[in-house]
Order: C-alpha cells, then sequence, then structure tokens
C-alpha cells in the first residue's frame, strides 16, 4: 500500500483516537445515565463555541454573531404543513412581530380552543422557532391547541429590552384578538425555554399588570434564566466544579458573554469578568430585604450535594467591601438593568401569577433559578408545579426521544399538565 495511504489512516485513526479520548474524559455525574450523549453534546459545544472564536479572527464580526451562524446550520430546516400531517405550519404576524403558527385541521370547526404561545431560547443571541418544530407540532397535534411561537430580534443587533417589548406586543395583540384564530383568550398558556423562559415570565407579569385584558391561564417555563444577580447557586457551584471554565455546555462565563451582548451589544470584558465571578453585586445589597428572594436557605439540601459552599456576605475578608472595588462601580452602573422585573422576573411582582409549571434539569447552571422561583412564587399564593429531572441536561426538550429517552417523559409530563390545568 502507498506509503502515503499509511500516512493518512495512521493520522486519521490518532486524530479519532484523541478525540475518543478527549469525549470519555469529559466528567459527568455519576448517577447521570447518558453518559455518552451528553459527553458528544458537550464536545459539540466546545466544537461550536471554538469555531465561533477562530472565524471573529478571519471576519471581524461580533462572537455571538458568528456563533448563531455555527449553530443555526446544524438547525433542520423549515417544514410548512408537512404532507400527511393534520398539522399546518406557516408564517403570519402579530401586530408586525413575525410568528410560526400551527393549526391542526382535525379541530378546525370545534368551537374556540386553548393556545399556547411559545417564545424560543438561544441566550438571547442565538436560536429560532423552527428548532422547536417537534415539541410544539406535538402540541397542537395532540391537544388541538392553537400554537404560535415568536421571531423576536436578537442581539447584538437589537440590544435589551427589545426582545421583550417584541414578545409582550405580540402576546398583547393576539390576546384582544384570539376569537380571529378560534381561541379561547381565557385559556391561553405563554411559554419559553431559558432566555425564552425568562422573556415569558417577565412578559406574564406585564400581561398580569395590564388592565383591561384576559389574563393567561398559565405560564410553563422550562429551564428558565430568572435573575443575574446570584452566579454562586449550588447548581452554578455544581456546574464549575464538574466543567471549571471550560465552554462545552451553557457556564457561568457563556452566560456572562450572552447577558453582556444583549445589554450592550457587545463583549464588555469588564462586566464579563465581575459577572462570572460573581463579584457585580456588593455585598451589602445581597444582604438585602429584596435579595432575600435568592437565599440559598429556599432551595432544598438534596439540591446541594458535597461541592456545595454556602455564600460568605457578612464582609469578612471580601473585597467588595472596599470602595474602591470595580465591582461596586460597576453596580451603580448596572443595578437598574440587573433588578428590572423585564430582564430577572424573580425580582418582579409575582403576586397573583397564574398557574406555574417549571421545568428543571439536574445537569444545569440554572436548575436553581427555577427551583428559587417556584419557591417564591408558592410564597405568594400561586400554584406552581415544579418538575425536576435529574437525569436531564439544558436544552434537552428539543431532542427527539430517539436520543434521549428522558426527552419524551419532559414532554408527556408536559402535554399532561397542558390537558388536565389549562
Amino acid at each position: 500500500m502507498n506509503v502515503w495511504i499509511l500516512s493518512i489512516i495512521a493520522v486519521a485513526a490518532a486524530a479519532a483516537g484523541l478525540i475518543i479520548k478527549y469525549i470519555w474524559d469529559i466528567p459527568t455525574e455519576d448517577t447521570f445515565p447518558h453518559k455518552i450523549l451528553y459527553r458528544c453534546v458537550y464536545l459539540y459545544g466546545v466544537i461550536s463555541y471554538t469555531a465561533a472564536r477562530l472565524m471573529g479572527y478571519v471576519n471581524g464580526r461580533c462572537f455571538t454573531s458568528n456563533y448563531y451562524t455555527v449553530l443555526m446550520s446544524f438547525a433542520p430546516n423549515p417544514r410548512e404543513s408537512p404532507a400527511g400531517s393534520d398539522v399546518t405550519i406557516n408564517a403570519t404576524e402579530f401586530d408586525g412581530v413575525k410568528v410560526r403558527q400551527y393549526r391542526n385541521r382535525r379541530f378546525k370547526d370545534q368551537g374556540l380552543r386553548p393556545a399556547f404561545i411559545f417564545i424560543h431560547g438561544g441566550g438571547y443571541v442565538v436560536g429560532s422557532p423552527v428548532i422547536y418544530d417537534g415539541l410544539l407540532t406535538k402540541i397542537c397535534r395532540e391537544l388541538g391547541y392553537y400554537v404560535a411561537a415568536i421571531h423576536y430580534p436578537l442581539a447584538p443587533e437589537e440590544k435589551f429590552p427589545k426582545a421583550f417589548d417584541e414578545c409582550l406586543k405580540a402576546c398583547l395583540w393576539f390576546l384582544r384578538n384570539a376569537s380571529e384564530f378560534s381561541v379561547d383568550q381565557d385559556r391561553v398558556v405563554i411559554s419559553g425555554d431559558s432566555a425564552g423562559g425568562q422573556i415569558a415570565a417577565s412578559v406574564v407579569q406585564a400581561l398580569c399588570n395590564t388592565p383591561s385584558i384576559p389574563r393567561p391561564k398559565a405560564q410553563v417555563l422550562m429551564y428558565p434564566c430568572l435573575q443575574f444577580l446570584d452566579l454562586r447557586t449550588p447548581s452554578y457551584q455544581r456546574t464549575r466544579w464538574l466543567h471549571g471554565e471550560r465552554p462545552g455546555i451553557l457556564n457561568h462565563i457563556t452566560l456572562s458573554t450572552f447577558l453582556s451582548v444583549y445589554l450592550f451589544g457587545e463583549e464588555d470584558s469588564r462586566f464579563i469578568e465581575a459577572v462570572s465571578a460573581n463579584t457585580h453585586v456588593p455585598d451589602e445589597v445581597r444582604r438585602s430585604e429584596r435579595l432575600k428572594r435568592l437565599d440559598h436557605d429556599l432551595i432544598p439540601r438534596e439540591f446541594k450535594g458535597p461541592t456545595y459552599r454556602p455564600p460568605n456576605i457578612n464582609g469578612n475578608n471580601n473585597k467588595m467591601n472596599t470602595e474602591d472595588h470595580p465591582g461596586n462601580a460597576l453596580w451603580s452602573e448596572c443595578k437598574d438593568l440587573l433588578l428590572d422585573y423585564r430582564l430577572s422576573p424573580l425580582m418582579g411582582d409575582l403576586e397573583e401569577l397564574p398557574n406555574t409549571y417549571v421545568i428543571t434539569c439536574g445537569v444545569d447552571i440554572l436548575r436553581d433559578d427555577g427551583i428559587l422561583y417556584c419557591q417564591n412564587l408558592e410564597k405568594a399564593g400561586v400554584k406552581v408545579t415544579h418538575k425536576h429531572y435529574i437525569e436531564s441536561f439544558h436544552g434537552i426538550i428539543i431532542f427527539p426521544r430517539t436520543i434521549i429517552p428522558s426527552s419524551t417523559v419532559m414532554r408527556k409530563d408536559l402535554i399532561t399538565f397542558l390537558r388536565q390545568e389549562v
């Protein structure tokens, strides 16, 4: 055999061996059953993140814009009314806001029906309703709901609060015009996942404080991010302990980067460094009555584990207590943003919110955001259903059942909630 062919085979084998070893060495929770899948997803995250960074050196574009290009290159092509399906999928607009709608032909003449309005995730910088076709088609097909997913503007092209404003505008218009879609305006569910879950929670708070429109019947929040004031909750600590600062999955650095681009339209290194290190909020603020909603004592003991360390906010040997610490200046500049319910719904008005369904995952920095929201909602007298999937990870609901069974269980539980509670 030609020596060049043998050389190529040897190099390819060595590369394959290195990749396999890298995947095998990616740490996972001992009790997590889908280790190979998780490691493959993690590797995909590392490759996507690295590719986006390298592309920036070539094309000079913002990291998140390149990240969007990389991730969306793997997104499925939009399906428009698949042949043989009862569900029709097409585009429309709610008061000028683009949406992707799903309608079930079998329920066309069966009177008014519920609606499921969905806001996709993606850290405010990536994502599309198309990615969720499987989930949204299932809801439409099995329950006969009218389903609509909102195309909101992404950062850095549009900064905070544009995404919130557009989603609120779309929801307000839909609630006022629900009958045009054969929808019962008193049976509308607002939902979202990850960053979309944050926007959905904030939109619901705004809707509940808007007179003369029907209140949403329920809100469904899938592994949502609900605050950016404490990035040292037990779930943040656990993920950092497992993976350090590597970018394979959503971590404190990636989230801080996305947040910076969403708020300022660029990567502000000072902001990213402070937020990811959790030094952006002074201790005196952390001790305040308002931030008691983030008290780690609200998180049940079983969610803490051996890697958890309680926060030290009593001023002992903490540099944040010096007046010249840069974190204090940053807090003065950003506190109005970080405390705004449109960004941190955990800081908003939690009274008299609708029936709430919250999904959290075992491997996810945002797990405790969902737990804290549930605890505070229950204190406010809101009916809450919390579903925790210890064998799942962030973003899992978009995975088909042929890849990971936990996604199927999650979808079935959601369908059951919608059928029984709406």
